[in-house]
């Protein structure tokens, strides 16, 4: 049963991947060329959901995404929580710049507008910072980890406010969202986290044979950022994410 889950998966993954992919860059392009947003956001949003698909994920929701420009702050378990978000969104991305090297993930990444940032050097951060500020200033959503890692989902780590400030400084509201990998057993999926010594393709293989799970996204209500400090703001996302994990005994 198993090898034959991961291989009419693999099938599946590599016809996303080598059909469906060059099709959805060229629509992005020319969408981004003639300034068609809604298309380009369709267009991502149809490839991430058929990719969540193929992974075995069934997408759950509760609460409603803001349609407004808005940052967006998320617990982060593992590299699929980028398409599980843009099945929702078209966001921009800040993503650690390891991600710009890994194959599929950063040809996704690029194109949904993604800001790369390098740990450890404060001349990358002001970057990422100020480019954060020109999306939100022009209207369009982005997404940040907080967390600053990917954990194995067992806690949520502390929320870093440094990228929060932007939000604050541009009155932009900021929208947590709790990510939940949910097993048949209707318990934490605890093989969704990438595992020790373990690299992207690797994770890629073992997830595509994994049973079918559900990915659960709690959409937070929004915070507003008049009269707010970044560290209020990163501790008040904190406690809303945390509270949506706790149910269900879910850490």
């Amino acid at each position: 049963m198993l090898i034959l889950r991961l291989i009419f998966r693999l099938i599946g993954f590599l016809s996303i991947v080598v059909l469906m992919l060059p099709l959805v860059l060229l629509t992005i392009t020319f969408s981004q060329k003639i300034n068609k947003r809604k298309l380009n956001k369709k267009t991502i949003n149809m490839w991430s959901k058929t990719l969540c698909f193929v992974c075995g994920l069934k997408l759950t929701t509760k609460g409603k995404i803001s349609s407004n420009s808005t940052l967006i702050v998320a617990n982060h378990v593992t590299w699929l929580d980028i398409p599980v978000i843009h099945c929702y969104k078209l966001v921009g991305f800040v993503a650690k710049a390891e991600i710009a090297k890994w194959p599929i993930l950063n040809i996704v990444a690029k194109c949904g507008e993604s800001l790369f940032i390098t740990r450890g050097r404060q001349e990358s951060r002001k970057e990422v910072l100020e480019g954060i500020k020109i999306r939100l200033k022009n209207g369009r959503s982005i997404a940040v980890f907080p967390e600053g890692k990917a954990t194995d989902g067992k806690s949520l780590a502390r929320f870093h406010r440094q990228l929060i400030h932007a939000a604050i400084e541009e009155q932009k509201p900021i929208q947590a969202l709790a990510i939940k990998y949910i097993n048949k057993q209707g318990r934490r999926n605890e093989q969704i986290p990438f595992k020790k010594g373990e690299n992207f393709i690797r994770n890629i293989v073992r997830i595509l044979s994994l049973p079918p799970s559900t990915v659960e996204v709690t959409f937070c209500t929004p915070i507003e950022t008049i009269n707010i400090s970044a560290r209020k703001a990163a501790e008040k996302s904190h406690s809303q994410v945390a509270e949506v994990l706790a149910l269900n005994d879910y850490l």
